[in-house]
């Protein structure tokens, strides 16, 4: 029978799941407590305050995952394969790349955490792919990038129409000196 802790455990990562969209699992092996306070606030002062890390029991994480509505069966069993051993949960960013920034950054920095893969929309993401994540740029850049592939071609036209009016004012101006040469 579950102990009661374990059953308060289960349901806070129940809820932890139902409220983010993205997370990255890590084995933390070696970390220290200093180490992992000194990551949460990192997390929480680029991230934001929702963001946070925790140490996830596996077994109490599988079961959360399994009983989440939105995430189907086979996902399940997918994030259960990365659920394997020491886990913590880096979780509650708006911008998931810069949640996968932060936890690549201090991964390359203290040789202990690996990743091990992660969530997305309530996809499940290999390390190799979380790890890819943290190369695309921010989610605000990604917008004015967005939103500048768009005012492009606007761009052109009103340069080609501005260079056409300039033309014909050219033409304008050209006619009426010759206007004014023959009179």
């Amino acid at each position: 029978m579950p102990s009661r802790l374990n059953k308060l455990m289960l349901e806070e990562l129940k809820e932890k799941f139902a409220e983010i969209e993205t997370c990255v699992f890590l084995d933390f092996t070696g970390l220290s407590g200093r180490q992992a306070a000194a990551l949460r606030s990192q997390l929480r002062a680029r991230c934001g305050d929702g963001a946070g890390l925790s140490v996830v029991k596996t077994s109490l994480a599988r079961r959360a995952l399994a009983a989440h509505e939105d995430i189907s069966p086979g996902v399940t069993e997918e994030l259960a394969k990365i659920l394997d051993g020491p886990t913590a949960m880096a979780y509650g960013a708006d911008d998931p790349a810069t949640l996968a920034k932060v936890i690549a950054e201090w991964a390359k920095k203290n040789d202990l955490m690996k990743l091990k893969g992660g969530m997305l929309d309530g996809r499940p993401l290999a390390a190799e792919a979380a790890g890819k994540l943290a190369e695309l740029p921010s989610r605000d850049v990604l917008l004015g990038q967005a939103v500048g592939a768009g005012i492009a071609p606007l761009r052109a036209a009103l340069g080609v129409a501005s260079g056409m009016i300039r033309q014909v004012l050219s033409l304008a101006d050209a006619l009426a000196k010759k206007k004014e040469e023959e009179e």
